[in-house]
């Protein structure tokens, strides 16, 4: 299916240029959540300084977090319907398409919100030292298995809590799938971060090292996007034909 994806990402890509550039340029700016400058699990598996650690990022980063958040949503819940209307073969109008995203907002926000709370929950499970190697398996699976919800929300116009049940359903289903390209996604943004490391660029310092590492990191994500609502469209599919029968 990946290269299916891959040849429906090479003709929108047009059409989603718009986002990979405005998504590239805003992680570029300081606006944008910098949690790599906390030592995060470096309390040595002290439970009370860990808590007051995460507090003080939470503090510290309210603004970025508030506006991935809330205009983050937004912006992906456009960036959705787009991608389904291209899979889907309908005409591409911003205007009309943005229009239709409003309608997603709500939903799509307490979503994210549910989301966030289970990979803060899990987070906090890991500031015990003892417990981190099941954190980070704990979050992998969740990611996987959450990854189409949000695709399944505005493909299928459904509520929140059927968008949860179902998506899982869906994670779960192309769960070797989804953690596969999330492999080759890390190597493929492994081997760019070394190239431009051999040849001294500090994506950190440098602007247009930072531009470039977040252009591809937000091409990557607009596949990311595609595949999981290719995984949303196969599914209305074998659901019409279960009905035939």
């Amino acid at each position: 299916m990946y290269g299916e994806v891959w040849n429906n990402y090479k003709k929108g890509f047009k059409f989603l240029l718009p986002f990979i550039l405005v998504q590239g340029l805003f992680e570029s700016t300081s606006l944008n959540l910098d949690f790599d400058k906390y030592d995060f699990f470096g309390k040595g598996g002290n439970l009370i300084k860990n808590i007051s650690l995460f507090k003080q990022i939470i503090i510290n980063e309210q603004i970025p977090i508030l506006f991935d958040l809330f205009i983050g949503t937004l912006f992906y819940s456009f960036l959705i319907v787009v991608i389904k209307a291209l899979l889907n073969k309908n005409e591409i109008n911003y205007k009309k398409n943005f229009k239709e995203s409003l309608g997603f907002y709500l939903r799509y926000l307490r979503l994210n919100m549910i989301i966030y709370s289970i990979s803060v929950g899990l987070i906090i499970v890991g500031f015990w030292g003892i417990l981190i190697p099941f954190m980070v398996i704990l979050l992998i699976l969740f990611n996987v298995l959450l990854i189409p919800c949000d695709a399944y929300l505005i493909y299928y116009n459904t509520s929140v809590g059927e968008a949860l049940k179902k998506g899982m359903v869906l994670g779960k289903k192309h769960f070797g799938e989804i953690l596969l390209l999330g492999v080759m996604v890390s190597i493929i943004l492994a081997i760019i971060g070394g190239s431009m490391a051999l040849v001294n660029i500090n994506p950190e310092a440098n602007l247009i090292g930072s531009v470039l590492m977040n252009f591809v990191s937000a091409s990557v994500g607009s596949y990311l996007y595609m595949f999981t609502i290719t995984i949303c469209k196969k599914e209305e599919k074998v659901e019409e034909k279960i009905i035939e029968c």
